[in-house]
């Protein structure tokens, strides 16, 4: 009977209080919910992020096989009246195939 007669006697530091409070508890979840990553944000950016690594280790790969290539074709041309061994032949036609592998995709 003592909380009733209370409330009667000030209505409006009740309603005051309690608004107050449920606007300091709303503001403090909004706070934190935007604080904190969202699950779905941070699948989104792992996405992009291997779509990234993924496009840069193969343009990484293309640039090496494209290097390789370039050596063999240096090596043949300081040698114009010899072949190159059937080892580097081997790997040049390797390198070759590796890269139109890389290109087609």
């Amino acid at each position: 009977m003592a909380v009733m007669q209370t409330i009667k006697d000030n209505p409006w530091k009740i309603l005051l209080g309690s608004s107050g409070t449920i606007i300091s508890l709303v503001a403090t979840l909004f706070t934190l919910d935007a604080r904190y990553a969202h699950a779905a944000d941070v699948e989104k950016d792992k996405a992009q992020t291997q779509q990234i690594i993924k496009q840069t280790s193969q343009e990484l790969r293309k640039q090496m096989l494209e290097d390789k290539i370039f050596e063999l074709d240096i090596k043949k041309s300081q040698m114009p009246n010899e072949k190159l061994s059937p080892v580097d032949n081997a790997m040049r036609e390797r390198y070759q195939r590796q890269l139109r592998d890389i290109k087609s995709q």
